[in-house]
């Protein structure tokens, strides 16, 4: 029966160390993860430079003219931002959602 036990208990200081040493590598991995995201944040541009960017009054007046001479009827820019890369699925996905538009004259 002792031999049982101390088999037992020997089982499971054997797991316990195996759970202690995977601990001790999640830790390794998550500290290293955290300092390769904060590499990749620091190549980022900042929001600071991206607001810089910012469309001109005159643009937005020749916009908001060019929409009312077409709908017939005044219209007020809410928002509009420049979109910085050209990605082809979010001009398909922009254009699917705009064509679907219904617009009465």
């Amino acid at each position: 029966m002792a031999t049982i036990a101390q088999e037992k208990n020997s089982a499971i200081m054997k797991v316990e160390a195996e759970v202690k040493a995977l601990h001790a590598e999640l830790e390794a991995l998550k500290m290293e993860f955290s300092a390769r995201i904060s590499a990749m944040e620091a190549l980022l541009p900042k929001h600071a430079e991206a607001a810089e960017e910012q469309i001109p009054a005159e643009t937005l007046a020749v916009i908001a003219a060019a929409v009312t001479a077409f709908l017939g009827k005044k219209v007020k820019i809410r928002a509009a931002e420049l979109i910085p890369t050209v990605n082809t699925w979010g001009q398909v996905g922009r254009a699917i959602v705009q064509a679907s538009h219904n617009l009465q004259r």
